[in-house]
């Protein structure tokens, strides 16, 4: 062979459509899709010093930590003393930065604790009403705009909103949720403070979000914002906010949500962007359940119009927040040592902030794009894609109509063009379509050969355009399966072990579409077609999928105004357009034109190709006068065999068209899969159902394998590779379905499953509370005590492994008291989950053991004493939790009640109603003033409740206040329809019965709640706090049941509160 031969023959092979390159280059795409995207998933580096100061205005990322360590350093709930701590804290550093800054009189500090506001909210209960009383800081600077329109009675320039809240839940210490977005809050106002901003800007550092997002709520109702007559009237209507939360345990927080084309405008400013609109759309189907600020600002009554007051709108604006780790959310891991990327998520969180906020802040645009919605996603950490959801609906149709139009046009030149050549030729063609054998029998072929005939030709021709449809319609069927076995064998192991789940699904897709496209054992009906022309067949039918989705994507906008979620269909028909026009335009000039009908001898030895290629071709009728150009026919080794028809290799054509069609697709899926499946692998321990975790896994392997069928149809990919596919699904189900014992196993004792799917990097979330039922004994001094201690979570495991482990619980079992695990009564946001339920004391039963359960409100036992009980129609026991009152009363001649609540050392307290109320108005009154309640109430006074957040009923009442020693004072009216019936909280005892008609008599329960205990308040009392403290911020509040909890549970689980607070004493009235 000669050395042209074999640099033509190396050529053909490396280059030809062939087995082995087109499987080695797919391959290495979609591998190099996946590490580009998990490379570039990782946190940036801090800068230097000396380039904070030069670049980002003087950013100090080593402060802001020394501040979130003093935020951070313990658990500091709204109702908590350490709640008061860091608030003063955070008043100290304002006022520091307001003296240091060069303009005193535009730098203002509001100490916010006048503000109160009622609300319904249906934050974890349907039906509930809010009562609190804010203590949110605000801080406002002022913008150069403002003093150039003095003349003018308000700014032309909306103001800027930025938000973080600075409270955390009982059970955490709020580095995460939210210490690392108040402390950005911090550095903004200190490069405000000296880089005036054109716009105002305003900072809410709120309190109370953790508990029904109150500190938004409260913003509301601030006179800066309600009162467009106040001095220091800030206006919000057609402002921009942005919300900085926390709701993982670090690493690259994802800006998850916007509300227009104008706000993500200037997330183009931020260096590695991170967003997706599929998140915001989650949001707005509901699939999502969590709840942020962005929606109390976002909501239809936000801001009022300061040129009509009757005119409210929305704030505009973004959701920025922390999303991964969610086992750790709300738990001990939210703390500093545990923060995913320690200083670089703190970065990560801060540089986006600032870049975009400064831009918002120095918008000079009046007239933003308020109604026009957007459309927006990453790519590689480095590039946002942003374009109006309005321009997606025309790039959506101008594809439907113009697309197949060309495509339509394009096939019919090809053929022409293709008959053309052949006439000149005088040969046969096989371009676009191809001809059997079998259409050269002899015309004399009649009867049922010749149907025979045509029933073979109909069926390859059905099966040659239908089998594309087929293999989608099995590999979806085969992920339902897959979903359906992992829901009921193994529902947790995607918690600690997501790459299971991920690769069993991708190569499931892969090898059903294999075993449909090209079976192993049968000789498909398609093998005499051509691999390029079963190529293009498949590359159309690939086109008319993404084609209906680009349908379905364009209702979706134009009915429903959701389409952002289906940006993926209309990039995928682009580029499968693109990709069967250029092989059309191919066609067109001949390339992989099928010279000469002519069956090839598959070589099964080693003869020289050479020497085959030299051997005549037996003379006979049929042979042309013309010279017949013989064609080098290069063996495949593959299983799927080799096309028994000439067919010239599309040399290159291929490879243009593979990187076309292949990589973009997957690197939008890839990204996609990056934030969605870190967001909803660890949600099942929160109540969100295994199916939803698992279909989405799904969707998004099967969608990622879906660039390969052509190839695999083509009988292009190695059978080698699909045996590889096939060792990984088998090594993924094993992992997960077989039970397995061992260290490497993460084995657990009473554990039957596959991997333990718990670890201390992942932990197992389960939820405490403890519940004090009080009731009258047969004297007055001592009421009748019965404490539940509660642990909600997944049956199984805290049933069979972690309540063994908690001596008190062990104790109930032996003395026979109440325990069990049911799931009647559990929060409704936490679908799957069960309570599980021990009697950790009883009055009735009492032993020393038990009494060491009790929680304790504080050493001081002083309950201040009641009175005078004659003008009440209910008193609570005497107790050391509580002290509450309550009587029947009218209200303008409606029907209603007055209660007076006070908690020993609580700032929060609930009422409970079996028969629901219309109106319910609060007050608070100090308890040191001994002011009576008696029924000279101000009937004049406001039963309303914030605008867009009222309710026509309400089954509980949840009552805040910020100053400790307080009592509320509760009217409400009660509601007199009968269609309210049965309808109560979720945390209503399942012994109240419902409410069918009107009643003279009224039932429900009042209770106090308590958040603080021993281990949690650690270091209150030390000299060295940076805040001076007082005495009054010694509670010495015990909760001995929790401190249990923490001290047995197994190192692969972790707790976390289950509502307001971590203990609830109530008491049942009667009226």
């Amino acid at each position: 062979m000669y050395l042209t031969d074999k640099i033509r023959l190396a050529f053909a092979r490396t280059t030809g459509f062939l087995t082995i390159p087109v499987t080695i280059l797919l391959v290495l795409v979609y591998l190099a899709v996946a590490l580009s995207t998990l490379i570039t998933d990782q946190l940036p580096s801090v800068p230097s010093a000396s380039t904070l100061h030069s670049h980002y205005g003087a950013l100090n990322v080593t402060e802001a930590y020394k501040d979130l360590q003093i935020i951070a350093a313990r658990p500091h709930p709204y109702h908590s003393h350490a709640n008061d701590i860091v608030r003063e804290y955070l008043l100290q550093r304002l006022r520091n930065v307001r003296l240091q800054s060069g303009s005193r009189d535009n730098f203002i500090i509001d100490d916010d604790v006048i503000t109160n506001g009622t609300w319904s909210s249906s934050f974890g209960v349907s039906g509930s009403g809010n009562y609190f009383e804010g203590n949110n800081i605000l801080v406002k600077i002022r913008g150069t705009a403002e003093a150039e329109s003095s003349n003018l009675p308000h700014p032309p320039l909306p103001a800027i909103l930025f938000s973080a809240h600075y409270d955390c839940v009982s059970t955490a210490s709020g580095a995460v949720d939210d210490g690392i977005g108040v402390v950005t809050l911090l550095q903004l106002i200190q490069y405000f403070a000296s880089h005036p901003p054109r716009r105002d800007v305003l900072f809410n550092i709120n309190n109370g979000e953790e508990d029904g997002l109150n500190g938004a709520h409260i913003l509301l109702e601030h006179p800066w914002i309600k009162n467009t007559s106040h001095i220091e009237y800030t206006n919000l209507f057609g402002s921009t906010f942005l919300n900085l939360e926390g709701a993982g345990s670090g690493g690259r927080p994802l800006m998850f949500r916007a509300t227009d084309h104008g706000s993500v405008k200037s997330w183009r400013n931020v260096e590695n962007p991170h967003a997706n609109i599929i998140s915001a759309e989650a949001f707005n189907l509901g699939l999502i359940r969590s709840s942020t600020d962005y929606s109390v600002y976002n909501s239809r009554f936000a801001a009022p119009d300061p040129l009509d007051y009757a005119k409210f709108a929305p704030l505009r604006g973004l959701d920025f927040a922390f999303y991964r780790g969610r086992s750790k959310y709300h738990t001990k891991y939210d703390a500093l040592p545990y923060i995913e990327g320690g200083d670089k998520a703190l970065w990560a969180m801060l540089q986006p902030a600032s870049a975009a906020g400064i831009a918002l802040a120095n918008d000079n645009n009046v007239s933003p794009d308020v109604n026009e919605k957007a459309v927006y996603f990453e790519l590689f950490n480095s590039v946002l894609i942003l374009l109006r959801l309005a321009d997606l609906l025309t790039i959506n149709i101008t594809a439907l109509i113009a697309g197949p139009i060309v495509l339509i046009l394009l096939a019919v030149s090809e053929s022409a063009l293709a008959r053309s050549r052949a006439a000149k030729r005088q040969r046969a063609t096989f371009s676009p379509s191809v001809v059997h054998p079998a259409e050269l029998e002899t015309e004399s072929e009649t009867g049922w050969a010749k149907a025979k005939h045509r029933f073979n030709t109909f069926s390859c021709v059905l099966w040659k355009h239908g089998r594309y449809w087929v293999a989608l319609i099995i590999a979806l069927g085969a992920q339902i399966a897959l979903v359906f076995g992992f829901v009921n064998l193994s529902p947790f192991i995607v918690y600690g072990y997501p790459s299971i789940p991920i690769l069993s699904s991708f190569a499931l897709s892969i090898l059903v579409i294999a075993l449909v496209l090209s079976p192993p054992l049968i000789t498909p009906i398609t093998t005499n077609v051509p691999a390029w022309e079963s190529f293009r067949t498949l590359l159309v039918h690939s086109y008319i999928l993404s084609w209906l989705l680009v349908v379905l994507s364009t209702i979706s906008i134009t009915q429903f105004g959701l389409g952002g979620i289906l940006y993926m269909a209309s990039a995928c028909n682009g580029l499968t357009w693109l990709a069967a026009v250029l092989c059309g335009i191919a066609g067109c000039f001949g390339v992989a034109e099928t010279t000469e009908l002519r069956l090839v001898h598959v070589f099964r030895d080693d003869t020289d190709i050479a020497e085959q290629e030299q051997e005549e071709t037996e003379v006979n009728e049929r042979t042309p006068l013309v010279g017949r150009k013989h064609l080098r026919v290069i063996k495949n080794k593959s299983k799927s065999g080799v096309d028994p028809v000439e067919n010239p290799q599309p040399y290159v054509l291929w490879i243009l068209v593979l990187l076309i069609y292949v990589p973009f697709p997957l690197i939008l899926i890839s990204h996609i899969a990056i934030f969605l499946i870190n967001s909803v692998s660890q949600t099942m321990i929160d109540g969100s159902p295994a199916v939803t975790v698992y279909a989405v896994i799904s969707l998004i392997s099967l969608i990622a394998s879906l660039p390969a069928i052509p190839f695999i149809g083509a009988r292009r990919v190695h059978r080698y590779l699909f045996w590889i596919l096939g060792l990984v699904w088998v090594v993924c189900i094993a992992l997960a379905w077989i039970p397995w014992s061992g260290p490497w196993a993460g084995s657990v004792e009473g554990f039957k499953g596959g991997l333990f799917p718990f670890s201390e990097d992942a932990p197992l979330k389960v939820f405490f509370q403890q519940k004090v039922d009080l009731s009258p004994s047969g004297t007055d001094v001592n009421p009748t005590v019965r404490i539940v201690t509660t642990l909600t979570g997944a049956t199984p495991f805290v049933h069979d492994l972690i309540l063994p482990l908690i001596p008190s619980y062990l104790h109930s079992l032996a003395s026979g008291r109440l325990v069990g695990c049911s799931d009647n009564n559990v929060d409704e946001r936490k679908i799957g989950l069960a309570n599980c339920n021990w009697e950790t004391y009883n009055s009735n039963t009492t032993s020393f053991d038990a009494l060491n359960m009790v929680p304790v409100a504080t050493d001081t036992l002083d309950v201040h004493a009641q009175k005078n009980h004659s003008s009440w129609d209910w008193a609570s026991t005497i107790n050391p939790w509580f002290e509450a009152h309550g009587k029947s009363m009218s209200f303008n001649e409606t029907p209603g009640a007055q209660f007076s609540i006070t908690g020993n050392n609580s700032r929060a307290c609930r009422i409970y109603f079996d028969q629901p109320v219309e109106k319910f108005r609060v007050r608070t009154v100090d308890v040191e003033s001994d002011v009576e309640v008696n029924d000279e109430v101000d009937d004049d006074a406001s039963w309303g409740v914030q605008r867009g957040f009222e309710s026509d009923h309400y089954n509980m009442l949840r009552l805040w206040t910020r100053a400790w020693a307080k009592k509320f004072v509760v009217d409400v009216q009660w509601s007199n329809q009968s269609s309210f019936a049965g309808q109560h909280a979720t945390e209503t005892s399942s012994s109240q019965k419902p409410f069918f008609e009107e009643t003279s008599t009224h039932t429900g329960r009042v209770a106090c709640e308590w958040a603080e205990y021993e281990s949690g308040m650690v270091g209150m009392g030390l000299s060295t706090s940076p805040i001076p403290s007082s005495g009054d911020r010694f509670s010495s509040a015990k909760i001995p049941a929790f401190e249990e909890v923490l001290t047995y549970l197994p190192k692969w689980a972790v707790v976390s509160k289950l509502t307001d607070g971590l203990v609830e004493v109530e008491e049942r009235f009667v009226l």
